[in-house]
């Protein structure tokens, strides 16, 4: 049992802080059409290599799948489905711009299977939409979500962005009530990352913004954890919080450390103890792809070593922690062992804590992971 993800690289827009393996679609519809029998080809040669494998969760991601019309996103899933065997509770979610979809669509893709829609909202404001370079308004995010609701959709979450340039604490509170008020079961909730050479950063490093504080940060974050707890929201990971029986199962398998498939240009993977990446160039993609080739750009063939530490960084995001019990029997050693000195460290400074089942962050730890994290590099 494994997770497939499916990267779409084309989107309306490229927003002003985005890192990530996207492009404006283009106007060339056959770069377009080759990219998507580029994809059914991989999806084709991984069934091919691992013929018993079946499916956890499928998610489609960008980029923004929804810039396609729905029918060509309905076919890649009926093409996963006519190649690889689904679990009878498989999780299928696709990533949306509130601005790409009408309730027309989001029926199709419901009826195809999709049962997870993620919104990437960012803001509720106006302002704070045009400064991130979003192609959508506020109000396309309400339509969105009403029409979601009326296509069948009982399983929604939006994305939303804090500690913005300017951003002040009350207009997050604001932002966060709009978020809950709406009624999602997931809401995913990250500070905003500036990445080298995104338009935003290149504003920040001009002057013409200003970033917002470490405090102001610590504060948001301190604010949203209490805001979703009051509205019935469980914190799983670092930033993300879910209704009961709602947590994103995809995501888990990351977390967890487990398989899965990356297919398309730029999609990452981990399978067989590799991690792999794809090829960035969307035309460098499809040309491997045609040539019966699997389209990595990189291959990382993981010693026990390294598989332990991506185990522990990722396992360690998620609020239950990581299972003492699950690490001894997947390494043959306790963590404890392992990092004894470290693991005292972080407990002294109330930063870890320690139970039967696991080890994991405080709140002052998840405050400061990257800082807990670098003990276990």
């Amino acid at each position: 049992m494994t997770a497939l993800y499916i990267h779409f690289p084309f989107c309306l827009q490229k927003c002003r802080y985005c890192s990530f393996n996207s492009i404006p679609i283009p106007r060339n519809v056959m770069l377009v059409t080759g990219y998507l029998q580029a994809l059914e080809r991989e999806i084709a040669l991984y069934a091919s290599h691992y013929p018993n494998e079946s499916l956890s969760s499928i998610y489609l991601g960008g980029g923004t799948p929804t810039v396609l019309p729905a029918e060509t996103l309905c076919r890649i899933l009926f093409y996963c489905r006519e190649n690889f065997a689904f679990s009878p509770e498989i999780e299928i979610t696709i990533e949306a711009n509130p601005g790409t979809v009408t309730q027309g669509m989001l029926q199709l893709l419901r009826d195809a299977g999709v049962n997870r829609l993620s919104l990437g909202v960012q803001s509720f404001k106006s302002a704070e939409l045009q400064m991130l370079g979003r192609s959508h308004s506020v109000s396309d995010v309400y339509a969105a979500y009403d029409a979601a609701r009326k296509a069948g959709f009982d399983n929604i979450n939006l994305d939303l962005i804090y500690a913005l340039p300017g951003q002040s604490l009350q207009s997050w509170r604001e932002n966060l009530c709009s978020a809950i008020q709406l009624g999602p079961e997931h809401l995913s909730i990250y500070g905003l990352s500036l990445e080298e050479d995104t338009p935003l950063a290149d504003d920040l490093k001009k002057g013409k913004l200003e970033a917002c504080s470490e405090e102001m940060h610590i504060s948001m974050w301190e604010e949203t954890a209490s805001m979703v707890a009051k509205a019935g929201f469980i914190r799983y990971e670092i930033s993300n919080y879910a209704k009961p029986g709602k947590v994103c199962r995809h995501n888990i398998t990351y977390w967890e450390n487990k398989t899965y498939l990356g297919v398309g240009a730029g999609a990452h993977g981990y399978y067989d103890h590799v991690r792999y990446g794809n090829e960035n160039n969307i035309q460098k993609y499809i040309e491997r792809v045609e040539k019966g080739e699997f389209p990595r750009a990189f291959e990382e063939h993981q010693s026990q070593k390294e598989e332990m530490v991506d185990t522990i960084i990722m396992g360690l995001r998620l609020t239950k922690g990581l299972s003492r019990q699950k690490f001894a029997r997947r390494f043959g050693c306790s963590f404890e062992s392992l990092y004894e000195k470290e693991l005292k460290k972080m407990v002294e400074d109330g930063l870890m804590a320690i139970s039967d089942e696991a080890i994991f962050l405080t709140e002052r730890g998840q405050i400061l992971s990257n800082y807990v994290l670098s003990h276990f590099v």
